[in-house]
């Protein structure tokens, strides 16, 4: 009768365990952003395909949203305030933009191109290259793609891509909050 007993209980035990795969994941811790966005200029500082010169002025633009490039979140505003602390901390000089809409026109594509006017004041102040960025939050990280842009040839001279894992930090980071038309700072 024990082994009956002991039989039919580990039917059971097998058959309920089997049956419940536990859904816990375990959770998603934050990295540290500023290391991840010092590493990203590192990065794109090595891959240039032209040299930039130490002093030169770089135009650093506010990350945006992938799927509507007129809108950003305090991700993509910290992310580019600290792209542009490592490229200045490097021996550049910068001059960041918290919404590249300002600057930038539109094309039927979507693509995003310097207006006439924003050229002639970049020329104005000797910019030599310019860094832009997008992002896209999925559900457990975020995307994040940034590129040097030659100013004189308008060619793209370096480019990096790195990931962000949705700790809590990220996540409340990269909820969209609007913001104006920035200007230079």
């Amino acid at each position: 009768m024990n082994n009956k007993m002991a039989i039919v209980m580990l039917i059971f035990l097998t058959a309920v365990l089997s049956g419940c795969k536990t859904a816990y994941q375990y959770p998603i811790e934050d990295v540290d952003l500023v290391e991840v966005s010092y590493d990203a200029v590192d990065t794109l500082l090595k891959k240039t395909s032209q040299p930039l010169a130490k002093n030169s002025l770089i135009i650093v633009s506010t990350l945006v949203n992938v799927d509507d490039l007129n809108q950003t979140s305090a991700f993509g505003r910290i992310v580019a305030d600290q792209i542009a602390s490592a490229f200045n901390n490097a021996g550049y000089r910068i001059m960041g933009m918290e919404m590249p809409t300002a600057v930038f026109v539109k094309e039927e594509g979507g693509m995003l191109h310097l207006s006439d006017e924003t050229r002639k004041i970049l020329e104005k102040h000797n910019a030599s290259a310019l860094v832009v960025g997008v992002f896209a939050a999925g559900r457990r990280t975020a995307y994040v793609s940034l590129r040097i842009v030659d100013l004189a040839s308008k060619n793209i001279i370096s480019s990096t891509d790195f990931s962000v894992p949705m700790g809590p930090d990220a996540r409340v980071l990269l909820k969209p909050k609007e913001t104006g038309d920035a200007k230079p700072r």
